[in-house]
C-alpha cells in the first residue's frame, strides 16, 4: 500500500527518458540521446585523484551533518568572490543539490502554503512542492520568458509563502538581467515572500552574467540560494552541492538532513574540495558548450515548423513546434521513427515545446538534429 502522499507525485520525465535511452542502446540500437540532463566529460582527472587520495587516507567515514568544516568555509568564500553574498560557514550546508531543493521547501512551508512559480519551470519543481506539502502555482512568462509583475500579483494569496526560481533556467536557457532580478526581489519584498534561487547552472553562461539576488541586502534573510558541482564540474554521480540560506534556516535543514542523509557522501566533499580551486576546467567545458550551442542552434534554426529562443546559458534549447501533436506523442514519435531522444514540454510547463540538451558530441548534435529535420519536413 503506497501513501497517497507519494501517489501525488510523478517519476521524473528527464530521468525516465535517459532510463528509455539505456535501455535501447542495450538492445543494441543507435540512439541520439539529447534527454540527458548532464555534462558528457568524465570529472576532470584532478579532482578525482584528490579525493582518491583522501580515501586512500582513510577519509570514508561520516562527517559533520552539515559539511566537513574546510569545505563550508571555501563554499563560504566563492559566495563572497563570485555571487557578492555575504556567506559564513554558518550559513553552508552542504548536501546534494536536489535534496537542498526539498530541505529548503520542508524547513520554509507549512501543509497547504503556496509556492509561487514562472513557467516554463525545472521538470522537477512541482513534484518536490508537492512531496512537501505545498501547493503549486505557476504564472506564464512572455515570449522572451521575462516576468510581467502586474499579472502576478494576482497569482499572490495569504498562503503564498516562497518563490521559486532557475537561473539560469532549465528548459529554455533563459538568463534573468540583474535588473529583472532586482525587481523580482522588489516583488518578493512586497508581498513578503522567501526566494529560493536555483543557481546550479551559474558557471555557464554564454551571454549576460550570474546576478545572485541573495547580494541583496534586504533579501539577506529571506533568500535561500542552492548550487553545486554536477553541471559545473561534470560531477553528477557525486551527489554534491550545497544551500546558502540565513542560519535559522540552515539549522532547521540540517535537522533534516541528521535524520535523512546523516551527511553528504565524504569521498565527494572531498573531491568538492578541489574542484573549487580548478576554475580552468569549468571554462574548458564552458566553450566546447558554447560551440555546441551555436551548432545546435544553428541547425533547428533551419528545421521547418520549428522556432526557438537562443539560449543564454545552461545546456539546453527549447523550440515550440507548430504540429498538431502533444508533446509526448511527438517525443515518442522522434524516438520510435528517428531514433531521438527529446523530453517533452509538457512536464515543464509548456505543451507544444520539447527540450534538447546539447551537453552530447558534435556527432550527435549534427545526426541527431538532421534526423529531427527529416520528421519535420515529413510532417
Amino acid at each position: 500500500m503506497v501513501s497517497s502522499r507519494v501517489n501525488k507525485i510523478n517519476e521524473s520525465a528527464t530521468v525516465s527518458m535517459s532510463n528509455k535511452a539505456a535501455e535501447l542502446k542495450a538492445q543494441g540500437k543507435t540512439i541520439y540521446n539529447f534527454g540527458i540532463g548532464e555534462p558528457d566529460f568524465t570529472t576532470p582527472r584532478k579532482i578525482i585523484d584528490y579525493a582518491y587520495a583522501e580515501a586512500l587516507e582513510g577519509k570514508t567515514h561520516y562527517t559533520p551533518s552539515a559539511g566537513i568544516i574546510e569545505l563550508r568555509k571555501k563554499i563560504a568564500e566563492k559566495m563572497k568572490k563570485k555571487n557578492n553574498i555575504d556567506a559564513e560557514a554558518k550559513n553552508i550546508l552542504v548536501t546534494p543539490t536536489k535534496f537542498s531543493l526539498n530541505l529548503a521547501l520542508y524547513s520554509i512551508i507549512d501543509e497547504g502554503d503556496e509556492v509561487l512559480m514562472p513557467s516554463p519551470y525545472y521538470v522537477s519543481y512541482p513534484d518536490i512542492i508537492t512531496l512537501n506539502g505545498g501547493k503549486v502555482v505557476t504564472f506564464e512568462t512572455d515570449n522572451n520568458y521575462e516576468f510581467d509583475f502586474d499579472s502576478m500579483k494576482k497569482y499572490v494569496s495569504p498562503k503564498t509563502k516562497v518563490f521559486m526560481l532557475n537561473n539560469p533556467v532549465n528548459p529554455t536557457g533563459k538568463v534573468y538581467s540583474e535588473k529583472s532580478l532586482r525587481k523580482l526581489s522588489d516583488f518578493i519584498i512586497e508581498n513578503n515572500l522567501y526566494l529560493i534561487s536555483d543557481e546550479i547552472y551559474e558557471d555557464l553562461i554564454y551571454k549576460g552574467k550570474m546576478f545572485s539576488p541573495g547580494s541583496i541586502e534586504e533579501m539577506k534573510e529571506r533568500t535561500v540560494t542552492v548550487s553545486g558541482f554536477s553541471k559545473s564540474y561534470a560531477m553528477t554521480g557525486w551527489r554534491i552541492g550545497y544551500m546558502v540560506a540565513p542560519e535559522e534556516i540552515i539549522k532547521a535543514s540540517n535537522k533534516i538532513q541528521q535524520q535523512t542523509l546523516t551527511c553528504a557522501p565524504s569521498i565527494s566533499q572531498y573531491g568538492a574540495l578541489y574542484a573549487l580551486d580548478d576554475e580552468k576546467s569549468v571554462i574548458e567545458m564552458k566553450n566546447e558548450f558554447n560551440k555546441r550551442r551555436e551548432l545546435a542552434v544553428s541547425m533547428l534554426k533551419e528545421i521547418n515548423n520549428l522556432s526557438l529562443y537562443e539560449p543564454e546559458g545552461a545546456f539546453y534549447v527549447f523550440p515550440e513546434y507548430d504540429l498538431n501533436k502533444k508533446s509526448n506523442e511527438l517525443a515518442m514519435d522522434l524516438l520510435e521513427k528517428e531514433n531521438v531522444i527529446v523530453t517533452p514540454g509538457s512536464p515543464f510547463g509548456a505543451e507544444k515545446h520539447f527540450r534538447l540538451s546539447y551537453a552530447a558530441s558534435e556527432e550527435t548534435i549534427k545526426d541527431g538534429i538532421s534526423k529531427i529535420g527529416n520528421y519535420f519536413n515529413k510532417s
